[in-house]
């Protein structure tokens, strides 16, 4: 048992990048973080743009003055529907790609961590 930890140990660390290049993977952490809260904002726009387009049409659904035939009428409905169901979906997305970056963000903060302990630990070595 405790073999198979330590070649899951092994496994693990071989994929961090070496602590010689920690400033290069610091930048590059930033810049996936930075490109990561790009998209989170324009997910949380397409959201909000299905609910203004969904509450356009139940306006035009709902006002009595316009006189919309029955077949026009039966379109805004079911245009209306698709978008708040469309709506409901892209917000459960953001919430979830939200998720996904925060936890993103926690495993690049430790992974920076532990290539600043093995950095720290080499200097303290090479003394």
């Amino acid at each position: 048992m405790e073999k198979g930890s330590d070649g899951l140990r092994e496994r693990l660390l071989a994929r961090l990048p070496q602590p010689e290049n920690l400033a290069a993977y610091r930048e590059e952490t930033t810049t996936l973080l930075a490109k990561h809260a790009r998209a989170l904002r324009w997910a949380k726009y397409e959201g909000v743009l299905f609910s203004y387009v969904a509450f356009a049409f139940m306006w035009l659904w709902l006002q009595n003055h316009w006189h919309l035939s029955a077949d026009v009428l039966l379109r805004v409905q079911l245009v209306s529907a698709v978008m708040f169901l469309c709506a409901g979906v892209a917000s459960v997305r953001y919430k979830i790609y939200d998720s996904q970056i925060a936890t993103l963000k926690e495993i690049k903060q430790v992974q920076l961590q532990v290539l600043e302990l093995q950095a720290s630990l080499r200097k303290d070595g090479a003394r």
